[in-house]
Parts: C-alpha cells; sequence; structure tokens
C-alpha cells in the first residue's frame, strides 16, 4: 500500500470561538430581560430601586463629567449608529473578506431597533422628570434604553467579529473589553444626563447581550460547520509537498534470463 505523508495547511485568517457558549449567554440575557419587563410590569418595587440609583448617579455631576456623558451618548443616537455600522460593516468586510459578517452586523442592528421599539410601545413607561434631564430631551418612551441597547450591541459586536480575524490572543481580549467597557459608558452616560432610570439602562444592556450573544453563535456556527473546522480555500505555497512512500514489500524485479 501506498500512504502520504502529512499536509501542512495554510492557518485560516477567521478563528471561530465556541457558538454554543455565545448561545447561552444570549439565553441568559434574554431571561434577565424577561423578567425585568415583567418586575416593572407587576410595580415589584422597580420605581423606589430607580429613585434612588438616579439619585445616587446624578449626585455625582460635575462639568467635565457632563461635557464626557454628552460626547459618549451620542454614540448611541440613531443617526450616529447608522454611519458607525456602515463603516463598521466596511472593516469587517475588509478585514475578513466575507459578507457574513457585515450582514450579520446590519442585520443585528435593525432587529434590535425594531425590537426597542416594540417593547417601548408596550409597555408604556414614563421617562424621569424633565427637572433631572441635562442638555436636550428626549422624548418617547422609557423601557428600554434605545441609546444604551443599540450602541451597546454596535460597538461589541463589531468588537467580537473583529477578534476573529485577529491571530494574537490579547490583541482579541483587548478589543472585546474595551468595546464592553465603551457599551457601559454608553448607558451610564443616559441615566447621569437624566434621560433614562436606570433600569431601562439595564434592560438595554440585556438586550444588548441577548442580540450580540445570539448573533455570534450563528456567525461562528456558519464558520464552523463541523468540528473539525474549516477548511481554508488556499493552500500554504511552502507546504510539504504529498510524498508516495512505499509500505509493503514491492512485487519481485525481474528476473534474468
Amino acid at each position: 500500500m501506498l500512504e502520504p505523508t502529512a499536509l501542512s495547511l495554510r492557518q485560516l485568517d477567521i478563528r471561530p470561538g465556541h457558538w454554543g457558549q455565545w448561545l447561552t449567554a444570549g439565553v441568559a440575557g434574554l431571561v434577565g430581560f424577561v423578567v425585568l419587563a415583567l418586575l416593572l410590569t407587576l410595580g415589584v418595587g422597580i420605581d423606589q430601586f430607580d429613585q434612588r440609583v438616579l439619585a445616587a448617579v446624578i449626585s455625582v455631576r460635575a462639568p467635565e463629567l457632563t461635557v464626557f456623558a454628552a460626547a459618549v451618548t451620542r454614540l448611541g443616537s440613531a443617526s450616529v449608529v447608522v454611519w458607525l455600522s456602515i463603516a463598521a460593516a466596511l472593516v469587517l468586510w475588509i478585514r475578513s473578506r466575507r459578507i457574513l459578517m457585515p450582514i450579520a452586523l446590519l442585520a443585528a442592528l435593525a432587529a434590535t431597533a425594531s425590537l426597542v421599539t416594540i417593547v417601548k410601545i408596550t409597555l408604556d413607561r414614563p421617562r424621569p422628570p424633565t427637572d433631572l434631564v441635562l442638555g436636550p430631551q428626549s422624548t418617547g418612551y422609557a423601557f428600554p434604553s434605545g441609546h444604551t441597547s443599540d450602541g451597546s450591541v454596535l460597538v461589541v459586536l463589531t468588537a467580537a467579529m473583529l477578534a476573529l480575524t485577529f491571530a494574537n490572543r490579547l490583541a482579541r481580549r483587548i478589543v472585546v473589553i474595551g468595546a464592553g467597557v465603551l457599551a457601559l459608558l454608553i448607558g451610564w452616560s443616559r441615566a447621569y444626563l437624566g434621560d433614562h432610570w436606570p433600569t431601562d439602562v439595564l434592560a438595554g444592556w440585556l438586550l444588548a447581550a441577548t442580540m450580540v450573544s445570539a448573533t455570534m453563535a450563528l456567525v461562528n456556527l456558519a464558520l464552523v460547520p463541523y468540528p473539525g473546522g474549516e477548511m481554508p480555500d488556499v493552500l500554504d505555497p511552502e507546504a510539504t509537498p504529498m510524498i508516495l512512500q512505499p509500505t509493503g514489500t514491492s512485487r519481485s524485479s525481474r528476473r534474468g534470463p
């Protein structure tokens, strides 16, 4: 018999993770969001909690913090999210050379905005008193915070998918952690400026966690169609060529007359 030697293949540019872990995180975020919405509907101590926490948040107001919060909160505004999402989709396509990631990002943002609108109209929760608001007053309902959910999905999902294209593990962690901190700041700014109750912000984070995790689960599942991983499209030009080596006894050589 003839056996081929091992063939060295180029390492993938895309490094998928464990889609099952993302799915578990998404389920946890969804459960938390539903529980919070039910508590708000039933009126189980939510208002008292919000008033105490909001009073603590606005008690630390300072001119420098106000300027910072006003700048950060714009990352969750609809107009900024639209333009940043287009730029992020372009970056993801350039880095991955796959249409999957840009489409996944834009679809997740569209789904998040739609869910926020539906829940706002359904629960019909009023915003904090206008005398607590710093800057322009927001209109519409309060629960959940659209700035928090949209902005968090944009920055965290972009970072999570972008991290798949990095070979360095430290770089992947820095990108994702930085995006997570930015998402926390966006939510904090909504309460600091008096535009939302703290539980509105918490609901925005939970909804964002659900959408990011569900999207990443689908993306990772698509990138790894079977446990062994995805075969690369191009082989390494320096790969060891396949050499056939005999493993058994050869046939008798031609004998002379």
